[in-house]
Parts: structure tokens; sequence; C-alpha cells
């Protein structure tokens, strides 16, 4: 009879090694691959890909339906949409995001829609 010993797998020592960062190329095959699953929600009119960060940024247009865009992204992708003020030297916006995961990948969704103007 043989008995092999197995080191216990919940000491901290004995974690799993974080795994290293993904290389450029294949965040961009999960780009494609994500809006390939989006494919029928309303498309980015930009997209960013940060190697360093692992993250994925989708723009949408500064208009009102992007809101709509963001939150249709969010329910599939499962993420909480966010509003904010924003304000800068070109007016007042509102800022609306989402944020999940994809595979491992911060995704970002975001645009910025001018305030209305105010009524006199």
């Amino acid at each position: 009879m043989t008995s092999t010993s197995l080191p216990d797998q919940t000491t901290a020592s004995q974690a799993p090694a974080e795994l290293p960062p993904l290389p450029i190329a294949l965040i961009m095959a999960g780009i494609y691959h994500l809006l390939q699953a989006g494919a029928d929600l309303p498309q980015p009119c930009h997209v960013s890909v940060s190697e360093t960060a692992q993250d994925i940024s989708l723009q949408f247009p500064g208009k009102q339906p992007s809101r709509q865009a963001i939150a249709q992204w969010a329910r599939r992708f499962g993420g909480t949409v966010t509003t904010q003020p924003h304000h800068d030297g070109r007016g007042q916006f509102t800022r609306i995001t989402a944020t999940f995961g994809y595979y491992g990948l911060t995704v970002k969704t975001y645009t910025y829609i001018p305030a209305a103007p105010a009524s006199t």
C-alpha cells in the first residue's frame, strides 16, 4: 500500500500565484468576442484598450439614446449603471458609466451627455 501526503491547499503559502497580465493581442481578441456577444446591442463609437490596466473602455456617443445603450450592456453582462454630474471647460454634462467583467478583463462603458439648456 502506498500513501501520498498532499499539502493543505487552504494555507496562504500554498495559494496559487496570480495570473500574469494578458498580452495586448489576447485583449484585442477579447474585444472581438465581446463585440460579437453584444452584436445585437447598440455599438460604441470608440473602443480603447489598456494592457497595463487590463481593461477595455467602450465609449458611446454623447446623445440621450446612449443612456439606454449603456443600460442594455450592463443588463447583458452584469453591471450597475451610475450617473453623475460632470463639469469641465466645455460645459455641464451627465456622465453615465457601467463597469463589468468579461473573462478576467474589466470593461468600462461610458458617455457624457450634454446637460439640457436652461429654459428662460
